[in-house]
């Protein structure tokens, strides 16, 4: 690697702080995914410019800045800092929390230039990073293994030990949303509360946080839902019917390329002792873009009256409906342009994978439909239709002796089959229509969670409050082939 240093200014020494702002080759949780900085990323990256803030506060006093008063060395471990404290009470002060321990660790902010990911592991390798805005001393670090020591006026050495750095704390920290302090912070703020200093520096690290593509048409104001809450929306979201329970659910970056495993060569005999052929893994690559889902929420201001609790579960509710309702539609009938792309329009549909049935060939259509799905995606094939097409033109399907070929299965809590295979009723598919297929083949993507930002202004003369919730997604079949329709004339 290509060591790079800029030198502080000669003089006398102030305050100064050490640390590794950086950490190499190292996972930490972000998110739902594990988060991994190479060791290469900041190769092509300019440290010209970057400045030593307290928990990512951009409204504060910086600490330093290099090339003058910080200086930032790249190394084989991470990136080294070393930064002269101002002689001011915020200078002083942090000097003091950094000496006795209270603060330990670092964060920085960046662009992402480039980055891998793994889907069956959830593991995101950054690549390349564009561009590193400040680096903070924080309460709450993403990546534990950072750290930072205080140095007494005066003191010269410039010794680090990056291996003690490395391994200075085994455990690795929890998504920033997660803290209890944010998730109060978050609730307060949006009801116009006070908070606490604990309170207040876990909001500002999860600002700090956010990726900068992930919610750029939000003001600074708006707020990552904490994860307990984007837990209980999607577990919320995921009983209420429809497809939505049936798809596959991410949380990759958007526009990265994802392998997902599709059905593979059977087992084969083979003769004891000979050499057995490999079989190659067959994948299949989605790419999700990233589309933004609104929702606006109107309370009265007398909503600031409420507990966090009570206005958790009213948010948590609320989130839950409109995220279902609205991915559930895009589902289907998506269009793919500035919205996901459904299933109707996402595949090309023609004799080898749909069928025109009437009402008197219905039986014997709905088993060619069977029929023509690959093998390897039967094993979890169900069929999807409206309630108006079940109960209107499949339940009257009987046999030659007059038994319904419709059937609930007692012994699977009731679940509905037909030919054997379950049923998912969602009344966004067109009456008439019927999807057979594995629908763990359809991708919904939702990158960043959710953010949300309030305003007063619109309200002003009603005294209401506005609530807007943003949640970027996209969605779009994964494997075409694990889909057949049928279309039942009139």
């Amino acid at each position: 690697m290509n060591h790079r240093s800029y030198e502080i200014r000669a003089g006398t020494q102030p305050r100064t702080l050490e640390g590794l702002a950086v950490v190499f080759d190292q996972p930490a949780k972000v998110g739902r995914v594990t988060e991994i900085i190479d060791r290469r990323a900041l190769d092509n990256c300019s440290l010209s410019d970057v400045c030593l803030l307290t928990n990512h506060d951009p409204g504060g006093i910086p600490l330093a800045r290099a090339p003058g008063t910080l200086s930032l060395e790249l190394t084989e471990t991470g990136l080294q800092m070393r930064a002269e404290l101002p002689d001011t009470e915020q200078g002083r002060a942090v000097h003091e929390a950094v000496k006795r321990g209270d603060l330990s660790q670092m964060s920085f902010a960046f662009d992402v230039a480039a980055q891998e990911f793994d889907e069956a592991t959830q593991t995101r390798t950054i690549t390349e990073i564009s561009r590193i805005y400040e680096i903070s001393v924080v309460n709450f670090a993403a990546y534990p293994q950072t750290k930072i020591q205080a140095r007494a006026k005066g003191e010269n050495d410039m010794s680090f030990d990056p291996i003690a750095a490395a391994v200075a704390t085994a455990q690795q920290n929890a998504d920033p949303t997660a803290a209890p302090e944010y998730r109060a912070a978050f609730y307060k703020t949006l009801l116009g509360k006070n908070l606490s200093e604990t309170e207040t520096a876990a909001y500002r690290l999860v600002q700090a946080e956010k990726r900068a593509d992930s919610f750029n048409t939000l003001s600074n104001s708006a707020a990552v839902l904490p994860e307990h809450t984007l837990n209980e929306v999607i577990s919320q979201a995921r009983p209420q019917g429809g497809l939505f329970n049936e798809i596959r659910l991410f949380s990759v970056p958007a526009n990265l390329a994802i392998p997902v495993a599709t059905p593979n060569d059977p087992a084969a005999w083979h003769v004891e002792g000979e050499a057995v052929p490999r079989v190659k893994v067959t994948t299949a690559s989605v790419k999700f873009s990233a589309f933004e889902l609104i929702k606006i929420l109107s309370l009265s201001a007398a909503a600031q009256r409420m507990t966090i609790a009570a206005f958790e579960s009213y948010i948590t509710k609320e989130l839950a409906e409109c995220v279902t309702q609205a991915i559930n539609t895009a589902i289907i009938s998506g269009t793919g342009s500035g919205q996901p792309q459904g299933l109707l329009s996402g595949i090309t549909w023609n004799a080898q994978n749909s069928i025109t049935a009437t009402q008197t060939t219905l039986a014997d259509n709905l088993l060619a439909a069977i029929a023509m799905l690959p093998a390897g995606y039967a094993g979890g094939a169900k069929f999807a239709m409206s309630n108006a097409t079940l109960f209107g033109q499949v339940y009257p399907i009987k046999t030659t002796v007059g038994d319904y070929v419709f059937m609930s299965d007692p012994q699977a809590g009731g679940i509905r089959r037909l030919f054997g295979f379950p049923i998912v009723t969602d009344d966004n598919i067109p009456a008439g229509t019927v999807l057979f297929g594995n629908f763990a083949y359809y991708g919904v993507n939702v990158p960043a969670g959710l953010a949300i930002e309030c305003s007063r202004e619109s309200g002003f003369a009603n005294g209401l409050i506005d609530y807007r919730a943003l949640c970027i997604a996209d969605g779009k079949p994964i494997v075409p082939g694990a889909f057949v329709k049928l279309e039942v004339q009139t």
